[in-house]
């Protein structure tokens, strides 16, 4: 009987939907008769829900930090985190137990920290379901991902498994794959492609800047931008994301300024290219960029971060000396022309991708 594997995400974070959708893929590869689905769970719920929460999460991390630091404050021990998934439940449960009892999924891979939750639906309690937790936050994982002493996690650093052992997960359920990000960024973009894409998207100067900060773009990209722009012999892209108000504003500067340099993307599906073709990276500290970034051994510049579980992040580029962080467009620019001109001082890191080994360890659960 084919097997029935569902993948729980939300979009709260980007890195959550591209964890679900990569591995959906690869499963889908290695095993095409498995029925794979992908389930936002506040798509079956009230959408009052999925904007408190979804919409809520990224206009504090990207408008209102302040309300996303107390949010976290609040969410510091096991009480509190189950407390507020009791609440959510009340009026997810029933919508998300019949989803279940519909498609009756015999494994179940969290890609997003509800397995707490979920024990407790009558469909999980009733057939047991295996189930699999991926921790997307590769280095310093939040206390959430690990309410559930007994569930099965997989983590992607050293670092994300002191902390798992640190809030009592057993060695026995922990597994350890390095990295987890598409496997397609194992390797660089052939030559003869990015030179097509270069003449494609007029990256006609010999150096690249690519500024991205996830879905909802970097809050500093236009002033950044206004710096970039003036220095000689780089081209500018930048990433906006579901950000329309700064898609149409760097949209206008550059019509205004007439700024060939400058090239300006909404949301897209080709961060591999992107990245392929720039010479240095600035975005904020999500996990799965950096790693991304590393791989393809570019430039970093890290110029934001989401406190606390992205905070492990910048610790880490900054210790091992892998990229620079600096939060003031000024000196980002003064930094990208100093890497313009001379070789970078970072490390090269050399990361083994086990996103597919992790595809093939969930079919064999």
């Amino acid at each position: 009987m084919p097997q029935r594997i569902l993948l729980v995400y939300t979009k709260a974070g980007g890195g959550h939907y591209a964890m679900a959708q990569t591995l959906h893929r690869l499963l889908t590869q290695l095993e095409p008769e498995a029925e794979v689905r992908l389930f936002n769970f506040f798509d079956v719920g009230p959408r009052w829900i999925a904007q408190a929460i979804q919409d809520g999460y990224n206009f504090a991390v990207n408008k209102q930090r302040w309300l996303f630091t107390v949010f976290q404050a609040f969410y510091q021990t096991r009480p509190a985190i189950q407390t507020f998934a009791r609440v959510l439940g009340m009026r997810l449960a029933p919508a998300i137990n019949a989803y279940l009892e519909e498609f009756r999924p015999d494994k179940i891979i969290y890609c997003y920290p509800v397995n707490h939750g979920f024990r407790r639906l009558p469909y999980v309690r009733r057939h047991q379901p295996k189930t699999l937790t991926v921790v997307t936050d590769i280095f310093s994982p939040h206390l959430y991902w690990f309410v559930d002493t007994k569930d099965h996690y997989v983590v992607a650093s050293p670092e994300a498994y002191s902390i798992a052992r640190r809030h009592r997960i057993p060695p026995e359920n922990l597994h350890y794959f390095q990295t987890l990000i598409d496997p397609k960024f194992n390797q660089p973009l052939p030559p003869a492609e990015a030179e097509r894409l270069r003449q494609l998207w007029g990256l006609h100067q010999p150096y690249t800047v690519l500024v991205t900060g996830g879905g909802a773009g970097l809050k500093i990209s236009f002033r950044l931008v206004k710096e970039l722009v003036g220095l000689e012999g780089i081209n500018v892209v930048v990433v906006c994301g579901y950000n329309q108000r700064l898609y149409q504003q760097l949209t206008a500067f550059k019509e205004k300024h007439r700024l060939e340099n400058l090239v300006v993307f909404g949301f897209t599906q080709q961060m591999y290219e992107l990245i392929n073709l720039a010479n240095v990276v600035v975005s904020k500290a999500g996990p799965a960029t950096i790693a991304e970034v590393l791989s393809l051994h570019k430039d970093l510049i890290i110029c934001d971060y989401v406190w606390p579980q992205e905070h492990g992040n910048v610790e880490l580029v900054r210790h091992e000396k892998l990229g620079y962080y600096i939060r003031h467009p000024k000196k980002i620019a003064a930094k990208i022309q100093e890497l313009k001109t001379r070789p970078p001082e970072r490390k090269t890191l050399q990361l083994k991708n086990e996103i597919e080994r992790l595809a093939e360890f969930i079919l064999q659960l």
